[in-house]
Order: C-alpha cells, then sequence, then structure tokens
C-alpha cells in the first residue's frame, strides 16, 4: 500500500496527540458524591480525615517502543507514506526534528521499524554533492554526504563529514558517533583553515573525539595544499575544548624567493590563570632563518589589560653579492601596550605605546610590505597623577628613522604644576579678608633628559655621553591690594630658573683654517649651570563711567552710557645673567 502527498507537508508523528487522548479512562464517575456537605438523612457525620487519598483503579502499560518524545518533519516537496515498510521519505528540503537533533537535507528516509533517519545529498549530472545533509545537536554542527542517525539510541553513522570543534575543523571520510560525546573518525585531518579543500592539515587514518575535550589520533602527518609532508608522528593529541585552553598551535606554510620554503606560527598557548596567558611561536625557513615570539598577555578587568611581545629574528637570505651566497642579520623587535581603566584609579592614569628595536628589523619581516616600507618608531609611556591643586606628569618618548639609524631618547620628561595657592589665607574667616591674605604662589616645573646616537655606534658609554638634561621652573607671584580710591592696584613678581648640563664656549683662532684664515673653535664644558630671570610689574586700573542724555525730545534715543577703564603698567627686569656672557674677537 502506497500513499503519495504531494503538497507542502507538515506532521509530526510517532506520537500523536490522538495516541494521548486514547489513554483517558472511561470507567464512569461515582454516583456516590463525597464530600463535607452530609446527604439529608444520614447520621453519619462526614469524614473529614486528609490523610484518605484517592487512587486510581486503572493501570495502563505502555509499550516498550513507545518514544520518550515526539518527532517532527516536513517537507517542501511532497512526503511518502509506505505504510507496509513503515517507511516515510521526504523530499526537497527535507527536515526532521527530535529534541535538540535538528536534521535537514533535500531527501530524507525514515524508518519506524529500525527507528533509522537516513538523509541524501542531491547531486548534479557528474554525481558532485550540490545540497549536503546537515544535521545541528546542542553546539556540534556537521555537514556530511550522507548521514544516518538512530532517533532511540542516538547513534549515528555520516560519510564525507566536515565538523567544527572548538577552533579546530575536522574531516573525515567516515564518522561514527557511538554515544552522546564520543566519535570516531576513518581517514580524519585536523586543520584551523575552513576551507572544503584546506590550505595545510594534519591527516590520519583513524583517531577519536571527545566532544568539547580533546581527539586523539594514530600516525598522523602534516599535509600543505594535498602535497603531503614526510614528518610523520606516532599520535597526535589536540584539545578542542571550549573556551580558553592550553595547547599546541598549528603552523602555517609559506614560501619566499628570499628566505626559502618555511613554517610559521608553530608555537604553543598557555593558560596560566584567568587573567594571564602566554604564547610561544616560532619560524623555521629552509636556508637556515628563524624567528621566535614571546606574547604574554594580561587583563584585570575594571583596572588594566596589556600585551607584550619580544620577537627575536635570525635571517639567512640570498645575497646580493657575487662573493658570498647568503647574507645573515640578527634583529629583535620590542611592542608593549598597556591601559588603565579611568575608574580604577580616579586621578591617576598610565598607558604604555612601545614599539622599539633594531632598525633593520622591519625590512627583515617576511611576506609583510606594509612593515617593509615603515621606516619609523616610535614609543610613549606617560604616568600622571593629579591631587588637590597639583598635577605630575611623568613620560619618556623614543623615535627612531630606520633609514639613517638614528634614535631619539626623551627619557625622563617630568612636568609638576601647581595651580595659584593662597598660603596666608584662613580656611574660616568672617568680614574682609586682609591684603596679605591675596597673595597667590603658583609652581610650574618641567625637566628633560634627551639621548640621540646611532644603532650603529650604539654602546652604554657613549650613549650617555650624549645625554642632554635641562630644568625650567617658573614661579609668579601676584597679588591684589586693597583700591587706592576708584584705582585698583595689583603688584606682581615672576621668578624663572633654568638648569643646564653643558655651556658653549667659543673662541677664534686666527690661525686655523684649512688656509690659515682663521676658524671658530667651539668647547663644550660639561656641569650643572643656572640662570636666572626676575622681573617686576605695577598695573593702575580704574574705571571711568559717564551717561550722555543731550537727544531731543523727538529722537529715539534716550541716553548713552559709556565705561573707560584705563590702564597704566610698569614692568621692570634686572640683568641677572651678565656673568654669562663675554666679549671675544672674530
Amino acid at each position: 500500500m502506497l500513499i503519495i502527498i504531494t503538497t507542502l507537508s507538515s506532521y509530526s508523528g510517532a506520537t500523536t496527540n490522538n495516541f494521548y487522548n486514547s489513554l483517558t479512562d472511561t470507567v464512569p464517575g461515582d454516583s456516590v458524591r463525597l464530600g463535607d456537605t452530609a446527604l439529608p438523612g444520614d447520621t453519619v457525620p462526614p469524614l473529614k480525615d486528609s490523610g484518605v487519598v484517592k487512587m486510581d483503579t486503572v493501570n495502563l502499560n505502555l509499550s516498550k517502543d513507545t518514544l520518550d518524545e515526539p518527532i517532527a518533519y516536513k517537507a517542501s516537496d511532497s512526503i511518502v507514506f509506505i505504510v507496509p515498510e513503515k517507511k516515510i521519505i521526504l523530499y526537497t528540503k527535507g527536515n526532521v526534528k527530535k529534541g535538540d537533533m535538528d536534521l535537514s537535507a533535500d531527501s530524507i528516509e525514515i524508518d519506524q521499524n529500525t527507528k533509522l533517519v537516513t538523509a541524501l545529498s542531491r547531486r548534479d549530472s557528474t554525481g558532485f554533492p550540490v545540497v549536503r545533509p546537515k544535521m545541528v545537536q546542542g553546539e556540534s554542527t556537521m555537514t556530511s554526504d550522507v548521514i544516518k542517525y538512530n532517533t532511540e539510541t542516538q547513534k549515528g553513522l555520516t560519510q564525507g563529514t566536515i565538523t567544527q570543534q572548538g577552533e579546530m575543523y575536522v574531516q573525515g571520510e567516515k564518522i561514527k558517533k557511538v554515544s552522546v560525546n564520543d566519535f570516531y573518525a576513518y581517514r580524519g585531518q585536523f586543520t584551523t583553515c575552513n576551507l572544503d579543500t584546506p590550505h595545510f592539515a594534519f591527516r590520519t587514518k583513524k583517531m577519536k573525539m571527545v566532544n568539547k575535550k580533546l581527539a586523539v589520533t594514530g600516525p598522523i602527518h602534516p599535509e600543505f595544499e594535498g602535497v603531503p609532508v614526510p614528518v610523520y608522528l606516532p599520535f597526535g593529541i589536540f584539545p578542542i575544548s571550549q573556551g580558553r585552553h592550553s595547547g599546541f598551535l598549528p603552523p602555517q606554510f609559506t614560501q619566499s624567493p628570499q628566505y626559502g620554503l618555511g613554517f610559521q606560527g608553530i608555537g604553543y598557548y598557555k593558560v596560566i590563570n584567568d587573567n594571564f596567558d602566554a604564547t610561544v611561536r616560532g619560524d623555521i625557513y629552509t636556508f637556515g632563518g628563524w624567528a621566535a615570539y614571546f606574547e604574554p598577555q594580561y587583563r584585570v578587568r575594571y583596572r588594566y589589560n596589556g600585551r607584550f611581545l619580544l620577537t627575536l629574528q635570525k635571517t639567512k637570505i640570498l645575497s646580493e653579492d657575487p662573493k658570498q651566497d647568503f647574507t645573515e642579520t640578527k634583529t629583535f623587535n620590542i611592542t608593549w601596550s598597556h591601559t588603565v581603566d579611568a575608574k580604577a584609579r580616579p586621578g591617576t592614569t598610565f598607558s604604555a605605546n612601545v614599539n622599539a628595536g633594531s632598525t633593520k628589523f622591519n625590512k627583515l619581516v617576511v611576506n609583510n610590505p606594509m612593515r617593509n616600507y615603515n621606516n619609523q618608531m616610535s614609543s610613549s609611556i606617560t604616568y600622571s597623577k593629579t591631587w588637590d591643586t597639583y598635577n605630575l606628569t611623568v613620560s619618556a618618548n623614543h623615535n627612531q628613522n630606520n633609514n639613517t639609524g638614528i634614535i631619539n631618547i626623551n627619557l625622563p620628561t617630568v612636568g609638576f604644576t601647581a595651580n595659584t595657592i593662597y598660603p596666608f589665607q584662613k580656611k574660616e574667616y568672617a568680614g574682609t579678608p586682609k591684603w596679605y591674605e591675596k597673595l597667590g604662589v603658583g609652581l610650574n616645573s618641567n625637566f628633560l633628559n634627551k639621548i640621540s646616537f646611532y644603532d650603529s655606534l650604539f654602546s652604554f658609554g657613549k650613549m650617555l655621553d650624549t645625554a642632554e638634561w635641562g630644568a625650567q621652573h617658573s614661579i609668579p607671584i601676584q597679588m591684589s591690594l586693597p583700591p587706592l580710591g576708584p584705582v585698583q592696584v595689583a603688584p606682581g613678581i615672576s621668578y624663572q630658573e633654568r638648569w643646564y648640563s653643558q655651556q658653549f664656549i667659543r673662541t677664534w683662532d686666527p690661525a686655523g683654517g684649512p688656509n690659515g684664515e682663521g676658524k671658530l673653535d667651539t668647547t663644550i664644558k660639561k656641569g650643572f649651570y643656572a640662570a636666572r630671570q626676575v622681573s617686576f610689574s605695577l598695573s593702575l586700573n580704574t574705571a571711568i563711567f559717564g551717561k550722555f542724555e543731550k537727544f531731543g525730545k523727538n529722537s529715539n534715543i534716550r541716553a548713552i552710557r559709556h565705561v573707560i577703564r584705563p590702564t597704566v603698567a610698569l614692568n621692570y627686569r634686572p640683568d641677572l645673567n651678565a656673568q654669562n656672557y663675554y666679549t671675544t674677537q672674530i
């Protein structure tokens, strides 16, 4: 007997509402009412014992093959019921759902005898699968050529399968599901590439996967662009757990005419705790070059986060000099970024953005044109703190030109500012303040130490020889005196002092020069030198108010009011640096 339905169909079979409705008790209810109300003429008081339980006298025995939950299925083209064989076939965009299992395919067959669901691909004229079955169960997704799944035991068998486990993509010629979390695969491969034909993979003949934990394989070897690499391991262990977890990092295959063939990025990732982890990677090339990377990261929520990267690089590239085959160079690079949450410590900030290293480092990075043509490296580290009326800033800056090889470092740069304070002012007072209580004093200080040197001539001693430091201090003093009648008097004093680390002494040598025409000699004398400067100011100002009302009665302007504020200022600055200058004949 064959029944064909050729309309858009949707059905929930195997366990239906009619089946559950058939379980209703058909025994007529008892005509004797039990309750608190006594019948007329009844001398027996009503039973009020709350411990009496009313029992159902009908017991139902369900079949052993009854499903624990319904199966819903649908198809966009047609659903075929083969009643004698107890089979259901879904054509075009078939879908079967049971619990957390969701299976979609071009055609699906449901066998009610064996509880087996079979999903097939739609293929083109050449036999290539065009629409492949897809099964989603929980957080696991499988795309296969053929999927067979038992709805009762939840076991299954797939062919030509691609599934993702954590960050790893697993492909298998055959994959068998034996329990909820255990899978076996035949002729499979692991990769982080999401393509159907990955650029690289680890290939093995057999493997076992434990969902969200790990995968264990037999003999395994890497493969690049479909070409196997003759490096075999007796077994492989791949962590596939979700979230942050420690494990090995697979390499990428690269090719360069200057460096040769190579593996990039092979290494290990280590989770130390919830706030700290570290990554160690390495590159290796057939010409003999290599690179090593050490990258720890840290993060404390609502406080700070940062990342550090140390790169050591030894390059061995084909030389343009016909006298030698290869050119070897050792370089390094350091990057560090650090950010502090503004709410962690109000009034205090700290940030770092460091990028420093060998001037030839960027030119020798493999297959990275943006780094190769970047001729500048710069860094900055800044700490600042604000409290009361004071502000302190300490910073370090670095800049280097990779073409010229010159490196400039400002370490440290310190700035301290004190807003105007009134030292004689009382915290609490009544009445008019005294004139000396209006005396205000401020402070603005800056310090800078500068170092410049060439990368090729670097040494600690030479670096210190090039150090130049200096400081500048400014102390403004201002006061507002009581008015002299209508005149406001405001005296002020400003004191400045500069510190220097060296002094230039220039003399004329009449016999110097290549032809004896004379030359100017400059001698640098290091030490501590100070230059001071003070200035006095006095300002007088007043305000003159006037009103002009001589307008006619018919004028639209009644009066004009005006204000004139004349100011007279006097400044005096004595020469305190005369002893620092001298006269010489040139």
